[in-house]
């Protein structure tokens, strides 16, 4: 078993969203390399690093 990215065991979460964004959670993931809950996880934990990455995530470049 491989260790946790973040120190913890992942927990499951199901959400909900449109057809389109799925698609485009989908290409971002590939652009990074990482994985849709990864995204996620570094938005939730503001750890969007580069200003490409975030661009890419439309994260404001101020916060």
């Amino acid at each position: 078993m491989r260790k946790p990215l973040h120190g913890q065991r992942k927990q499951s979460l199901n959400l909900s969203v449109s057809p389109e964004a799925v698609e485009l959670l989908e290409e971002k993931a590939n652009l990074l390399g990482i994985s849709k809950s990864e995204i996620i996880e570094r938005i939730a934990r503001n750890q969007v690093s580069s200003a490409p990455e975030q661009q890419l995530l439309g994260e404001s470049l101020t916060t």
